[in-house]
């Protein structure tokens, strides 16, 4: 839908943005990530450090199992620990990973690196982006000249689609 003199500018829902080892859905409340398994370390990286840039509220929530003295060294690095419980002879700690603390933002990134050693990779983040913060990822990432389709749903586009 074109912008038209007068009216305002089309509101996206959405913004996917892929390549062949990276996937990012944004939406006005989350941004969920696919990192393929061959997906460039450096790359990883950069997409995060830019949606970090970006919004430095967004919020990852990482749960992790570990013994009970290591619940110290996340939160020592940034992470905020939100829950634990005892499981078996080891604890599952439930952290918020806040990516305005850059200490917390490396550790992330380096979990997240190790991880796609292994298998592909899905994150959300939260985060509280709208229409204008979508547009400014989406034009960084773009940037990176790595991701081949670029898809905007627009809230005009599901007006009139039946309810799912």
């Amino acid at each position: 839908m074109p912008f038209q003199p007068g009216s305002r500018p089309a509101e996206p829902v959405s913004v996917e943005i892929s390549g062949p080892t990276v996937s990012l859905l944004l939406t006005q409340g989350t941004i969920n990530v696919w990192f393929g398994r061959n997906i460039d370390k450096s790359l990883l990286a950069k997409i995060l450090i830019i949606i970090s840039k970006v919004d430095s509220k967004t919020e990852h929530e990482k749960e992790v199992v570990c013994n009970f003295e290591e619940i110290s060294e996340f939160e020592n690095n940034g992470y905020i620990l939100t829950t634990y419980a005892r499981r078996d002879d080891k604890y599952r700690a439930i952290f918020v990973v806040p990516f305005s603390n850059p200490r917390a933002l490396d550790r992330f990134i380096e979990s997240v690196c190790m991880d796609t050693e292994r298998e592909d990779v899905k994150i959300t983040l939260y985060w509280s982006g709208g229409r204008v913060l979508m547009n400014i990822v989406a034009e960084e990432l773009n940037r990176l000249n790595c991701f081949s389709r670029l898809n905007i749903t627009y809230k005009e586009d599901l007006a009139g689609e039946p309810p799912a």
